[in-house]
């Protein structure tokens, strides 16, 4: 007899590594019905180790990567980023769940995360995102934060929103079959958000289920290489769906992005209720960092993503 699909599937991006999973698979385990729900955590051999924490979560399923694609070559530019796109892209397609939700490991799932959303797919929305907070007080970490989850942060009213993030996103099943073509060989959040709002989908941001961000310490050097990589990831997704004059406006634009964003970091604060002294700490850290994701998208609208490889057939 076929066994039942779940209610809510789990794919946890491997991001950290072992130290960063354990915590977030603490997290989850406890709050999941085995009978009603399943956690999946695709991994390569660039993170093999995190198979061995099968020993410690016998009810999680760790799912080998095989084939890595474009992700495979660290010569390539933003090879972590693609990692991360094609570890989300099997993990989904081994996903069985009506509801199918996604954070990373270095996310650690409020307590009662899993019924938060479960809660919130009662509404009708296709993709619904939830609240993202730093878990970690350092300035570095804080810069960090408000340069890609600030607007997730809470407070904020429910609500339609133009993004959601793949740090704490669930789906209904319909929704990703829908868009299995443009996430099966690699998961891009832009892409298939973008996709489910032209074909008439509302991404909708609930501020119930709720990740902290827990990023390891680390220096200044990688996080600016880190940003460089993913502006330039954003910028190629983009420019994809761009006639080339498009590109170049957006490639010209990308020299005052660092303003305004930084700009979007203070506001997002300011609503946060945090004050001047932690914003003096990490607005200037922030602005530092932004430098090198403008860096990232001007590249990225200039040289084009290789293509990626045909998928392989059975």
């Amino acid at each position: 007899m076929k066994e039942p699909a779940p209610t809510l599937s789990i794919v946890v991006a491997v991001v950290g590594g072992v130290a960063c999973l354990k915590r977030c698979l603490s997290a989850l385990v406890g709050q999941i019905d085995a009978t009603a729900a399943e956690v999946i955590v695709p991994y390569d051999r660039f993170c093999s180790d995190v198979a061995a924490l099968g020993a410690i979560f016998p009810g999680v399923s760790f799912v080998a990567v095989t084939d890595l694609g474009l992700a495979a070559d660290s010569r390539l530019a933003a090879h972590a980023h693609r990692l991360y796109d094609r570890r989300r892209a099997v993990g989904l397609g081994a996903a069985r769940g009506e509801i199918v939700a996604m954070t990373e490991d270095h996310a650690v799932p409020a307590r009662d995360w899993c019924a938060q959303i479960l809660a919130a797919h009662a509404q009708p929305y296709a993709a619904i995102g939830g609240a993202i907070e730093n878990g970690e007080d350092r300035p570095l970490n804080w810069a960090l934060y408000y340069c890609d989850f600030g607007r997730y942060g809470r407070p904020f009213a429910p609500g339609p929103a133009a993004y959601v993030s793949d740090v704490n996103v669930s789906y209904k099943r319909r929704a990703l079959e829908a868009t299995r073509a443009l996430w099966e060989r690699a998961y891009h959040e832009t892409t298939v958000h973008w996709a489910l709002r032209a074909g008439g989908e509302r991404l909708f941001l609930d501020p119930r289920p709720v990740v902290f961000q827990h990023r390891p310490p680390c220096s200044l050097a990688a996080a600016y290489r880190e940003r460089i990589e993913w502006g330039r990831v954003f910028a190629e997704t983009r420019a994809a769906a761009s006639p080339a004059r498009r590109r170049a406006v957006y490639a010209a634009g990308s020299v005052v992005l660092p303003v305004l964003l930084a700009a979007r970091a203070a506001r997002h604060m300011r609503r946060q209720g945090h004050g001047a002294t932690l914003m003096a700490r990490v607005i200037p850290l922030a602005c530092c960092l932004l430098t090198g994701w403008a860096a990232g998208e001007f590249l990225g609208y200039l040289r084009p993503a290789p293509e990626e490889l045909p998928a392989k057939r059975a």
